[in-house]
């Protein structure tokens, strides 16, 4: 069950999510490993999955998730000409379910335009030589 901390798979109540989009720096989108979201480094290497994809000395267990902004975009720009052409026809209530949820998932596709980890942006190198950031300072505005 996602964001529980613990791998409990296709039983457990509620959503069961993977992470199927993380590769490594020399690897393409055909080669991508599926993998829980929440890595308790059980399975896979030492580490658990992140030995596939990143060399570190010290690792720490995780909660991953991939998304797919542009995807979720698309989606939201169909949701609104749904919504456009419905109303020029009367019929906005019919499908005003799909654009409750179209609005929602455009809330968190806010997130998509910050910085993967809220780095500040700007003239910085290496990810423990970045500073956090607050507020906007790490929105690059870029649906990344």
């Amino acid at each position: 069950k996602a964001g529980t901390g613990a791998e409990q798979g296709p039983t457990a109540s509620g959503p069961c999510y993977i992470n199927s989009y993380q590769r490594g720096s020399q690897e393409s989108v055909w080669e991508t490993v599926p993998q829980p979201t929440t890595d308790l480094m059980t399975y896979g290497g030492t580490n658990g999955y992140l030995d596939l994809f990143v060399k570190d000395t010290s690792y720490s267990k995780q909660w991953k998730y991939t998304n797919a902004p542009d995807a979720d975009a698309r989606a939201i720009q169909a949701a609104y000409w749904a919504y456009k052409w419905a109303t020029a026809q009367g019929n906005a209530g019919s499908i005003s379910a799909s654009v409750a949820k179209a609005a929602k998932m455009g809330d968190f596709l806010r997130y998509s335009m910050f910085d993967k980890y809220f780095k500040k942006i700007g003239n910085c190198v290496g990810a423990s030589a970045c500073s956090a950031g607050s507020g906007r300072n790490s929105q690059h505005y870029l649906l990344g």
